[in-house]
């Protein structure tokens, strides 16, 4: 898969969306009356999926309060039921908030995210979001970085195709990594050091960022990737 370099001259980590961050503590906790209530008149019967989204509404806005252990406990919750009925889009969202709640075992909800959004074809902005994390998380000059970055234009090119816009962000992400990385600035000098960082092989980079999560989890799994992969083998 060819690569073109591509880099405006601005850090696409640093732009500001126009929006206001900071909610003030009254709207928060108007909002989060509003959600309490709504998982307090939650039938029995109700979908999973309905209690689910409602816990990690709930968990955000604990986060914007920074209230983390209460974010972190609606976070788990969020990601038990959505284990337990194979939703998995919402497992790596339940596993965003327990990451951005900061709490002990962050980077263990971060490994999973990145494990379960890389193996199953949900949302690729969430993915991509999961890798973005990670990136940040790792210093500027480590390889961790450059195979954050490739993973995340390899799913954008395989789940989107090569002109989408999010395919688009992340070659830019990647090129921002690579001139913070080894100072690239052009074309050629990015290829080389593509291909001295093996970049262009998805077998080589996806293995660094298993990796990667490996290091993240130490061994702290609360899901059965055997059992899951062997599910997922047989399906295919």
């Amino acid at each position: 898969m060819g690569f073109k370099y591509l880099n405006k001259g601005e850090d696409i980590f640093d732009g500001d969306d126009g929006e206001d961050v900071y909610a003030n503590e009254e709207q928060l906790q108007a909002r989060l009356k509003y959600f309490e209530g709504e998982l307090a008149g939650l039938k029995k019967s109700a979908a999973a999926d309905d209690k689910i989204k409602i816990l990690l509404e709930i968990g955000r806005i604990q986060v914007e309060r920074y209230k983390g252990a209460d974010a972190w406990e609606k976070g788990f919750a969020a990601f038990n039921l959505a284990q337990e009925n194979e939703l998995w889009e919402l497992c790596v969202e339940a596993c965003d908030v327990m990451f951005l709640s900061e709490g002990p075992d962050a980077l263990v909800a971060l490994g999973h995210a990145l494990w379960l959004g890389v193996t199953f074809p949900i949302d690729p902005e969430i993915t991509v979001a999961m890798l973005q994390h990670l990136l940040e998380e790792s210093p500027e000059e480590a390889d961790t970085r450059a195979v954050a970055a490739a993973a995340a234009h390899y799913i954008t090119s395989m789940r989107c195709g090569k002109d989408d816009d999010l395919t688009f962000f992340t070659a830019q992400m990647l090129a921002s990594v690579a001139d913070k990385h080894s100072q690239i600035g052009d074309q050629s000098s990015f290829d080389l050091w593509h291909r001295t960082l093996q970049l262009d092989k998805p077998e080589v980079f996806l293995k660094k960022l298993s990796g990667a999560i490996d290091q993240l989890v130490d061994g702290k799994w609360w899901i059965e990737r055997d059992k899951i992969t062997d599910k997922l083998d047989d399906e295919n």
